[in-house]
């Protein structure tokens, strides 16, 4: 499912891009389509199988289509690192499926907002908030020729946290199957499912205007890159300290995960 999301979401950030270059505006709205609708909707699909923390790392398959896209829809060249980078960042989200967190918890709303209250979330709030201002610095006073790196940095930072998502996803999942845990009560009867649905558009939704700005200067193979990897390393923290992912894990799959990571991170920096 996140396979068919992530090659969704590359043609719809190429069409963003082609809208640019070729100054033809109808792109932009085909392009929001693939991104905005098409994409998420397999997302959603793939946050019921799976951990908020690999569905993110799966994200690395955007740069594997994009390596592999771009010399022929962009006319971008496709150089021998690249090569290198997509066999890596492949092989990276291979591994994070294996190692990865693969144990489904159901939960109430009140154990949700319980998790999302602990000082550990709430540290990675204030840190995310931090990053955030500190990217907004650079993109209005850094330098010019580097100011496609730092927009797409922050729309890739927005776009990581799925923990909203992965949260909503589950709520609305036990009140459509009926199941007997974690839906004692309707959720959808509390004003907090709701938020985290607007959370969640204002991550996704605001990530994805941002990226479009960086794409109308910048390279699909760059920006595109820096945005999938900034999201991958916001996604996996997130994800294994704000929805406590990591809890219960074997050394070896902790190990495991992170080396993983370390050689998405790898493929993206070459």
């Amino acid at each position: 499912l996140d396979g068919v999301a992530t090659f969704c979401g590359t043609v719809g950030k190429q069409l963003l891009r082609y809208a640019a270059t070729t100054g033809n505006p109808w792109f932009y709205p085909l392009g929001l389509v693939f991104t905005g609708v098409i994409d998420p909707i397999f997302d959603v699909a793939a946050y019921s199988f799976a951990a908020a923390s690999i569905i993110t790392a799966c994200a690395g398959l955007v740069i594997v289509w994009n390596v592999l896209l771009a010399p022929y829809t962009l006319g971008e060249p496709l150089t021998y690192e690249r090569k290198w980078a997509a066999l890596l960042i492949c092989a990276g989200t291979v591994f994070t499926g294996v190692f990865g967190n693969h144990v489904e918890v159901e939960r109430t709303v009140d154990e949700y907002l319980d998790l999302f209250s602990r000082p550990a979330a709430c540290a990675y709030y204030a840190a995310l908030a931090v990053v955030v201002a500190i990217l907004l610095v650079y993109c209005v006073k850094g330098k010019p020729q580097l100011r496609g790196f730092y927009v797409s940095s922050l729309a890739g930072l927005l776009a990581g946290n799925t923990f909203t998502t992965k949260a909503s996803v589950e709520m609305f999942e036990c009140v459509a199957t009926h199941e007997a845990i974690g839906c004692e009560s309707n959720p959808f009867l509390t004003i907090w499912p709701y938020l985290l649905i607007v959370c969640t558009i204002f991550f996704s939704g605001g990530s994805l205007g941002i990226l479009a700005y960086a794409l109308r200067d910048s390279e699909a193979l760059m920006a595109i890159t820096v945005f999938e990897g900034f999201m991958i390393i916001s996604g996996a923290v997130s994800g294994n300290v704000v929805m406590n992912e990591i809890a219960g894990q074997t050394q070896l799959s902790l190990v495991g995960y992170s080396v993983s990571i370390v050689i998405i991170l790898s493929g993206l920096s070459v």
